[in-house]
């Protein structure tokens, strides 16, 4: 899996399979998760398209998508995502509140890479939610939740143009809490 971050989104690649998340609208993929998404829905959305609850496969791709009640408004649906890739399981949290951090713990399931952006959240908050979900690898989403995470847990980083990974990397035990920095 080849992971980057295309602004203003993230891009999961497994061969000629892509998954975008958080994509400007109108661009193509063969899987597009929105976790902030403008009410009301505009029907019918491409097939390849999520944005909301629920439990999906598309292209052999689960998806559970999980509203963050807290956080949605009268305008604005706010949704974090688990999906699983090759055998790898991915979370994307999107710009989650301190609100919603408790709300989501029990119905992640176990994550492999996390990717979140900690532009509402306080530190200890974020942190205490990464060692609660303890993935492998987390993906700051924002150079303020770079700085943020590379001060809580300690870890220089460089940025780097991608993350290539496979599943049998991170089954081999020695990665756990690793903050890959991704430039946008």
């Amino acid at each position: 899996m080849i992971v980057s971050l295309s602004p203003p989104g993230i891009k999961c690649q497994v061969g000629d399979f892509v998954v975008l998340i958080d994509p400007p609208v109108g661009r193509k993929a063969g899987l597009i998760l929105y976790t902030t998404f403008q009410l009301p829905l505009k029907f019918p959305l491409s097939p390849e398209t999520i944005a909301g609850a629920g439990e999906y496969e598309i292209s052999g791709v689960r998806v559970k998508g999980i509203n963050l009640d807290k956080e949605t408004k009268d305008q604005l649906l706010r949704t974090v995502y688990s999906a699983e890739l090759e055998g790898i399981r991915l979370a994307f949290l999107g710009e989650l509140g301190e609100e919603s951090i408790s709300e989501i713990l029990d119905k992640l399931g176990t994550v492999d890479i996390l990717f979140l952006s900690a532009s509402r959240g306080s530190a200890k908050q974020i942190t205490t939610l990464i060692k609660q979900v303890d993935p492998k690898i987390i993906i700051p989403v924002g150079d303020k939740t770079v700085k943020l995470l590379t001060e809580e847990l300690g870890q220089k980083v460089k940025a780097e143009e991608k993350l290539v990974i496979k599943k049998k990397e991170l089954e081999k035990g020695q990665i756990a809490h690793k903050l890959v920095w991704l430039k946008s």
